[in-house]
This record gives structure tokens, C-alpha cells and sequence, in this order.
């Protein structure tokens, strides 16, 4: 081993044990440089209990840490709790990390996770994202760096709750004396950097925190440019106006892939695309006319045509990079003669009329593919009015249950496991109302089991129970895109975060 390469080892050795007993990470080079990134939206509040929709929560865990992580494969690691485990049913127990500070000097310790829990379940907060706290009953504070969270009744997710999206940690201190409407838009987190400047809708500024307890970030200062379009956003790119763009259309990949100045990454992401049938409704409550619909379309066709391959066939609701994804259960294939066959069966040899529900501005395009997947379903008999919302409207009247029987939609897979989706597309509501007591049953085994090695290959018969049931027409994931320029040294997450920590220059 040469001395360099001695020094590197030891070096790492050094940063693991730190990490691994709570302590600071030692001192890393001063950050440096300027990076300037194009987004296609940017955050509609820094207050994490307030965030609307996944673009918000995917960007502000620069700003905050929680107490749980991920790493660049998906792990979860720890971040403000050093370690966490169940000591009964209902209880978990974090032991904080030590010697944290948030962006103004306040310590972070016990105190600063009740105080941010019990702000998330006050009904006074009105969180926004209550949905994924709601098994909190109270947090105790057992010592300055341990606290004890109790649920309502086993939650198995709630370290990866209290993670990236919904668990960021306040400062007691300065959010009473700041108030909702200040650290909206001038937090204090403990995070990578620290939101310095912010004209909405024209740019914000993020510059680095030295004191960062994983050790400073390499970039001193990211200046962020909200563009939405996507013609403008490349333009912008290819300008050099910008150092990194998110998202990038499939249909520009190969385009840009041939400048030899911009470097194009793809990664599979967890969003998963698939259309939701209202099983209460004639003739969707038999199931021959659910599994004919999935017959009728050809997902790897629209795949090739409108993502241009970067993207996966999913045979379930269950996407590729999930514990548990089982590749033995096999997508529908593209069948048309056994959808019409199936229709036939089911006493619909001539089809029937039903209405489509689609929409534009969201995270991703529904529209297109929308458009597509009724084409195939009109060849094989299917009668069916289009409708296209903008978001802003198609939400209201999903939360009404206002939807039309057949309607595309996309749902993040945020928790990397199967359990957290399906409960989430079998609710009961916001249009989804496929119900099954034996999924139940088997969804409650896996839940109340801790290792995830125990758990992945209880979900193989999860995934063929819904497969033969078809509550969905089931799609594809989608890879994530980005476009940067070669000075720029980032790898994107396979969780939609856009964890900016790691960004470096070449150089």
C-alpha cells in the first residue's frame, strides 16, 4: 500500500468512527464555486409542515435534516438519530446525534424533535403533510439526546417518516419567535446550506453551511433559476446560462447526449405510472373487464415511442428499485384478440362508453401517455370521452372523489416499500376504492415484521394478488433525467430527492 493511498484509508477509517459514535465529521476542504441549476419548479415554502406537492419536498431537505437519510443507493441511513429501535409495539426509541447546531447557533437536542413533532400533529398547524405523521400520539424526551416516539399503533415505517420528506427538524427557539410566515421563507435548519436570499419566482441562493456536521459541502453558493419551460430550460443549458437542469424531456435526450459539452444522466425513478379503475362501477367490478383493459394496451409501444426506453414495464403498482419487487411476476402482455376475448366474457362483445381523466402541470407528463392508452383501448371497443385538467383543478375534484371511472396518475414510491403504495392506492378515497380483505391481511403480516430481509419475500404473493385482481391498468417508472455541463460532478439520487450535499466541480 503506498503512504497516499495509507492517508486515504485512514482518513475514511477516522470518518467512519465519527460517524458511527455520533461525533462530527472531521474538518473537510472549504467549499468553493458557484453552481447555477434550472428547476422546473421551485419550493412553494420552506416550512416543512406546510409543504404542497413532492417538488417542495424533495428540495427543502437542503435546508433541514431529519432524523433518518438516504444514501446515494437508497439505504436508509442515519442523519440527526445516530440509531433507533422498537422497545414495544407502539414505541420508538432515537438516540440523537450529539453536537449539532442549526443555521443560527441553537443546539439540537431533544427538545428541538418534540417540539417539531408536536407541531406536526397540532391540529392548529394544519400540516399539510399530516397524512404521514398521523400515527404519532406524543413524543418523551428520556434524556437531551434521546426521546421516545409512541404511535398510535405499530408503524414499522416510522424512522422513514421521520427521514428526508416529512420528518425535518425545527429549532423551538426560533420558530416561536420567528412564526409560520417568516421561516417560510427564511428558514433555520441544520442542513447543507442555508437559504441566504430568495425572489420568488426569479431565483434563490443557497450557500453553503461550514459547520455542517457531515463536514462543509464542496460548493460554496447554488443559485437556483426556476424555468419552466422545457424549451427554455435546455435553451438556458445550452447557453451555459446554467450548470444543471431537472427535468429533461426523453424526446431531447439524444440530442443533447451529442454536444460535447453536456453530460446527460438518466436514473430509474420510483414514480409509478398506472391507471386507476373505479371498481365500484359497472362494468369495472368484473374483473375480466379490468384484466381485458390491461390486455389492450401496449405499455412497452408507449414506452419506446413517448420515453424512448428510458423507463421500466411494471407488472404491478410495485416499482424495480422496491424491497421486495419480485421480476417473476410478469407484465400483461400486449394481447388485443384476449382483451376483446375477455370483454366478450365479461358480456360486453361490442365494448361500452366510459369517460378518461387526465391532466397537465404536475411533476411529470400524464397527458401524452393518457392520450395513448386510450387509443388502445378504443381498438378494442372501448367508447371513451377524454377529459385533460390542469392539476390545479384535476386535484380538487380528486379529493371530491369526482374522478372519472378510468383516470392516469403517478405516485411517488417515497418510502421504498411496497406496503406504503399500495395502503396509499387502496384507501378508500381520492378515487381509488379497490379493497381487499386478503391483501389486507398479508399487507398487516408484512408490516408487523421489522427486518426488511424477512419482509422483502413476503411481498411475491402481494404483487400476484394484484396482478390477477387488475385494480389498475399497471404501466411503467419513468427515468429521471438530468442535463449539467462537464464541470459539474453529480450523480442524482433513486428517490426523486434532489439532494444537492455531494455536488461538486471538476477541477
Amino acid at each position: 500500500m503506498t503512504r497516499r493511498a495509507a492517508r486515504h484509508l485512514l482518513g475514511m477509517l477516522i470518518a467512519a468512527v465519527g460517524l458511527v459514535a455520533g461525533l462530527p465529521a472531521p474538518a473537510a476542504a472549504a467549499p468553493s464555486g458557484e453552481v447555477t441549476i434550472g428547476l422546473a419548479a421551485e419550493p412553494n415554502t420552506f416550512d416543512p409542515h406546510l409543504t404542497v406537492g413532492r417538488n417542495t419536498q424533495i428540495f427543502i431537505v437542503n435546508v433541514y435534516d431529519g432524523l433518518t437519510a438516504r444514501d446515494a443507493k437508497g439505504n436508509l441511513v442515519p442523519a440527526l438519530a445516530t440509531s433507533w429501535k422498537r422497545l414495544n409495539p407502539t414505541t420508538w426509541q432515537f438516540t440523537l446525534r450529539k453536537g449539532v447546531k442549526f443555521h443560527n447557533g441553537d443546539d439540537f437536542n431533544a427538545d428541538s424533535v418534540k417540539f417539531t413533532l408536536d407541531r406536526a400533529i397540532d391540529p392548529e398547524t394544519k400540516a399539510t403533510i399530516i397524512s404521514e405523521l398521523s400515527t404519532i400520539t406524543r413524543t418523551e424526551i428520556v434524556d437531551p439526546y434521546t426521546v421516545n416516539v409512541i404511535t398510535k399503533s405499530p408503524d414499522f415505517l416510522l424512522p422513514v417518516r421521520l427521514g428526508e420528506l416529512f420528518g425535518l427538524m425545527l429549532s423551538p427557539k426560533h420558530t416561536k419567535a420567528a412564526g409560520k410566515q417568516t421561516i417560510a421563507t427564511k428558514p433555520n435548519g441544520t442542513g447543507p446550506f442555508k437559504l441566504v436570499a430568495w425572489t420568488k419566482n426569479e431565483r434563490m441562493v443557497l450557500e453553503a453551511n461550514e459547520q455542517y456536521w457531515r463536514g462543509a459541502p464542496k460548493v460554496k453558493r447554488i443559485v437556483v433559476r426556476p424555468i419552466l419551460e422545457d424549451a427554455a430550460r435546455i435553451a438556458a443549458l445550452q447557453a451555459g446560462e446554467v450548470d444543471m437542469i431537472a427535468p429533461v424531456p426523453h424526446v431531447r435526450i439524444a440530442d443533447l447526449k451529442r454536444n460535447e459539452k453536456l453530460v446527460i444522466k438518466t436514473i430509474p425513478a420510483p414514480r409509478i405510472f398506472h391507471v386507476t379503475i373505479d371498481v365500484r362501477k359497472p362494468p369495472f367490478d368484473n374483473v375480466k373487464v379490468r384484466q381485458a383493459l390491461n390486455y389492450a394496451v401496449d405499455v412497452n409501444a408507449i414506452l419506446k415511442s413517448l420515453y424512448f426506453g428510458y423507463g421500466t414495464r411494471l407488472a404491478t403498482v410495485v416499482d424495480k428499485g422496491a424491497l421486495g419487487y419480485d421480476p417473476g411476476v410478469q407484465p400483461y402482455p400486449y394481447d388485443p384478440k384476449k382483451a376483446r376475448a375477455l370483454l366478450a366474457e365479461a358480456g360486453f362483445p361490442n365494448g361500452f362508453e366510459t369517460e378518461f381523466d387526465s391532466f397537465t402541470g404536475s411533476i411529470a407528463d400524464h397527458s401524452k401517455p393518457a392520450e395513448a392508452i386510450v387509443g388502445y383501448l378504443e381498438k378494442v371497443g372501448l367508447k371513451i370521452k377524454q377529459n385533460v385538467f390542469e392539476f390545479s383543478a384535476f386535484g380538487p375534484r380528486r379529493v371530491q372523489n369526482r374522478t372519472a371511472p378510468l383516470f392516469i396518475y403517478s405516485i411517488g414510491n417515497a418510502y421504498l416499500e411496497p406496503s406504503w403504495v399500495i395502503r396509499w392506492l387502496t384507501q378508500g378515497g381520492l378515487g381509488m376504492h379497490y379493497k381487499n380483505a386478503r391483501l389486507d391481511q398479508m399487507l398487516t403480516r408484512i408490516e408487523a415484521t421489522d427486518d426488511p430481509q424477512k419482509r422483502a419475500p413476503l411481498y411475491s404473493e402481494v404483487q400476484k394478488l394484484i396482478k390477477d385482481e387488475a385494480p389498475f391498468i399497471f404501466l411503467f417508472q419513468a427515468d429521471a433525467v438530468f442535463g449539467m455541463s462537464t464541470r459539474i460532478d453529480y450523480s442524482p439520487r433513486p428517490d426523486e430527492t434532489q439532494w444537492l450535499y455531494p455536488l461538486g466541480l471538476k477541477g
